[in-house]
């Protein structure tokens, strides 16, 4: 015992010092700076170590995009000038060990140059990148081009093409249709993949105090899975984990090459009227139920574009989905499930809209083979609740009305099959 006594101090002093060390070599943001100057304007991030980056731009709509390894931001308040182009600084995760900032702009651009400086006397470590306006012609020139040696592991080149995780791959500038397998019976137990939306770089609709819709949805997921393993019935993968931005595509990959049974993603709404509050639920389809539902279509579907992907070579991908969809059951089933959903959380005492099951062109809802919805929990734009969505008692509620859905589902599968 005695020398346990001594051996257990020891490692903990061992280990504060790794960790001590460890936060010494983390990489910092302290400051973002802009000069302009005659033919250029120059951005400036002032950093702790000099490390690798990469930036590129990107267009519809212009951004500049700088990726680094995960960094602490601690920026403050930055000061954009008006003959920069730069409208608005957005910051975060991007995937593990790799941070984002995405500069919104209102032209496009082209990056003369980019490059490090080692501290010098009373100057920091720095990132410079020197840009200038361009005409939207010459534009086409400069989209692809990578600046900076930061290697990111699955997105190499923003315009780079593009796989479903899980299929064969595809050549979306020539796509086909990936395999459509059947679908199995459970001999194992149903796995739900349940995918809180935004993250990251995308912090998703805000509401009072700082409230961000990233982290409601994410709390949301995790008390729903604790209630779906409670049952004993199912297995339960999230998407994300974490405050980390995952792509749209990525998260329906996931679904696929996991081989899920059900796929529920998770979100909160924002609308300009903060009157309206209730959750409501969404499968795919060509064409939106309703005007308001197309809008939150087009809006949730930009997400790659607010965290700097490019997705101009998927497009094409979209109706040789939805033509799958139109080969097999998985849209029935959809519906199905929605509407079960929906039937579960009034009767739990859940606020919903009128006409809770609506449908549009959701991207996240594409995977062919795994029957998907979207909720949105509520919105984060009404102030009342917002706030229940940030109260674990709530979020205890709706997810006891989606487990009870997702019971009365597999029930519904069961049947069907013995029949």
């Amino acid at each position: 015992m005695a020398r346990l006594r001594i051996i257990l101090p020891s490692f903990i002093l061992l280990a504060l010092v790794f960790f001590q060390s460890a936060g010494a070599f983390a990489l910092d943001v302290h400051k973002v700076r802009f000069g302009i100057y005659e033919g250029k304007n120059r951005l400036v991030l002032d950093i702790s170590e000099t490390s690798d980056f990469r930036a590129f731009v990107l267009s519809s709509p212009y951004r500049m995009v700088v990726d680094m390894p995960t960094f602490d931001w601690q920026a403050g308040t930055i000061v954009k000038p008006p003959n920069s182009g730069v409208t608005d600084i957005r910051q975060g995760a991007l995937q593990p060990g790799i941070s984002r900032i995405v500069f919104d702009l209102n032209r496009p651009i082209s990056i003369k140059s980019a490059f490090l400086l080692p501290q010098h006397g009373e100057r920091s470590n720095r990132l410079v990148i020197d840009f200038q306006s361009i005409a939207t012609n010459d534009f086409v020139q400069e989209k692809g081009k990578i600046h900076g040696t930061l290697s990111v592991q699955n997105m190499q080149s923003p315009s780079a093409v593009k796989t479903l995780a899980g299929a064969p791959a595809i050549d979306l500038l020539n796509p086909g249709r990936p395999p459509i397998p059947p679908r199995k019976s459970f001999a194992l137990k149903p796995l739900i993949i349940v995918d809180p939306g935004h993250g990251g770089v995308d912090p998703g609709a805000s509401g009072p105090g700082k409230l961000y819709e990233k982290h409601v949805v994410l709390a949301l997921a995790k008390e729903l899975r604790r209630q779906l393993l409670a049952t004993g019935r199912y297995r339960v993968k999230l998407t994300r984990e974490r405050d980390v931005f995952i792509r749209l595509s990525d998260r329906v990959g996931f679904a696929r090459k996991a081989n899920g049974d059900l796929f529920i993603s998770i979100h909160a709404d924002s609308i300009h009227k903060p009157d309206v509050r209730g959750a409501s639920v969404y499968t795919l389809s060509q064409k939106a139920s309703d005007a308001q539902t197309a809008k939150l279509a087009e809006k949730e579907n930009k997400a790659d574009l607010i965290a700097g992907i490019d997705l101009s070579v998927e497009d094409e991908q979209v109706a040789n989905i939805l033509f799958d969809f139109a080969m097999t059951d998985t849209m029935n089933q959809s519906k199905f499930f929605a509407n079960t959903l929906v039937g579960r959380m009034k009767g739990e005492g859940v606020h919903t809209l009128e006409n809770t099951h609506r449908y549009a062109g959701f991207a996240v809802l594409k995977a062919p083979d795994v029957p998907s919805v979207l909720i949105e929990a509520g919105f984060m734009s009404n102030r009342k609740e917002a706030r229940m969505l940030n109260q674990a008692s709530y979020r205890k509620k709706i997810a006891s009305s989606i487990r009870s859905g997702v019971d009365a589902y597999f029930e519904h599968v069961r049947i069907t099959q013995r029949n």
